[in-house]
């Protein structure tokens, strides 16, 4: 899971802007980036608002990098 933090939501593209930290799994090692994924779920994006700390999940997809889960951190 990556560390993030939500900037800006587009419920009808289905696209989320998060600042986040290193993602391993996506060989980007860059920390405090911030990048616009497209969700796995629409629903996700009703789970958070702008300004939550978030931990995610992502993955590339044929669609292009794509977040496949999200929580709200505690």
């Amino acid at each position: 899971m990556v560390k993030g933090e939500v900037k800006k939501i587009d419920e009808p593209a289905g696209k989320i802007t998060m600042k986040h930290g290193p993602i391993k799994n996506l060989d980007m090692d860059e920390d405090g980036m911030t990048m616009v994924f497209r969700v796995q779920d629409p629903a996700m994006l009703k789970q958070v608002k702008v300004g939550d700390k978030v931990q995610f999940q992502a993955e590339r997809a044929t669609a292009g990098i794509t977040v496949t889960k999200i929580e709200k951190q505690k």
